[in-house]
């Protein structure tokens, strides 16, 4: 009998060719979230230790170093709200490509599930047509072996 063929095989390979390239991008996203939410570490951090410094030293500054003190930590606190805005649309792209991810993956497992299904029925196929030549040469044995007994 012939070699199992999938008819459908250049359509699996193309959608898991565009799971692979979903995938890409998702992580490509993910790394965008990271380096966004680095960055707002970093001025988190940055807020903690120069309002620490006004408060720890607040009575030995002098009023310049006080106003560049304060207006620093007003720009902190404006980067910081701006890079939470930022972090949450990385996030939600993140959650849109994943969600690409998953539809693409669904795609792809249907069409291996026909083709799964496809190789047991042609498996079966085969198991039935080689029990067939089996009960054929048996039954022409038979069939001889009945002509030659007296």
């Amino acid at each position: 009998m012939k070699k199992f063929r999938f008819a459908l095989q250049p359509v699996l390979e193309q959608r898991e060719r565009a799971e692979n390239d979903l995938k890409a991008a998702l992580a490509a996203r993910q790394r965008d979230l990271d380096a966004a939410q680095a960055e707002l570490d970093g001025f988190n951090a940055r807020f903690r230790t120069h309002s620490e410094l006004l408060r720890g030293e607040h009575r030995t500054l002098t009023a310049e170093d006080l106003r560049l003190q304060y207006a620093h930590v007003a720009f902190l606190d404006r980067a910081i709200d701006a890079q939470l805005g930022v972090v949450a649309a990385r996030r939600s792209e993140v959650e849109r490509a994943r969600a690409a991810v998953l539809e693409a993956s669904k795609e792809r497992k249907a069409v291996e599930k026909l083709k799964e299904r496809r190789r047991d029925a042609h498996a079966e196929e085969e198991r039935r047509v080689e029990q067939n030549d089996l009960d054929d040469a048996n039954a022409r044995r038979h069939s001889l072996t009945e002509r030659t007994t007296p």
